[in-house]
């Protein structure tokens, strides 16, 4: 999954019409605005998956990466790449441990609600994780998972959120630099 803060052609000949004094400078103002742009869509993307998921952020962040821009390279993105979560990780009750229980385990990967695992169970293996077995014996069981980051990113509504709200920081932050250079131009 890959987000981009985006300029265009007609945004760079501006930039470079209205600091045509500093020529030498559009591209670092460019830069700098693209940086914050990705930056405020890195910590938005943690905000707007657990608005829709029981997830913690830190289990979003290591998942998060992003490539900055530079005076050389004027583009920047957030990728985020990662395999399934373990069930675990998001909202199950009860999550202690009891072999006798009679009542099912129920587990919320959404907000809203829990879903009935039926046959699931938590076991102690390094920590609780939740199994279920495959067949009417004992054993094989299965760990559950969840989605991945990237899947959970693949929300409509959050990654548009997250895409606009990153835009309009790119195009203040650009108008700030620009202004920045001019005044310091001035003095």
């Amino acid at each position: 999954m890959k987000m981009l803060v985006t300029s265009d052609e007609k945004m760079l000949n501006d930039v470079q019409e209205r600091l045509s004094q500093f020529p030498q400078k559009a591209p670092n103002a460019i830069s700098s605005a693209l940086n914050r742009g990705v930056t405020n869509m890195n910590s938005n993307s943690r905000k707007e998956i657990r608005k829709d998921y029981n997830i913690k952020a830190g289990d979003i962040s290591p998942t998060l990466k992003v490539f900055r821009a530079s005076r050389a390279s004027l583009g920047a993105s957030v990728q985020s790449k990662g395999g399934v979560i373990p069930l675990e990780r998001f909202k199950i009750s009860p999550k202690t441990i009891n072999p006798k229980r009679k009542t099912p385990i129920k587990a919320a990967v959404k907000k809203g609600g829990a879903k009935s695992l039926g046959s699931g169970f938590v076991a102690d293996i390094s920590g609780p994780k939740v199994f279920k077995r495959t067949g009417e014996s004992r054993l094989p069981i299965k760990r559950l998972f969840g989605p991945s980051v990237p899947q959970m990113l693949e929300n409509e509504r959050a990654r548009e959120e997250i895409q606009k709200q990153g835009q309009e920081t790119f195009e203040k932050r650009l108008e700030h630099e620009i202004n920045r250079i001019l005044e310091k131009g001035r003095a």
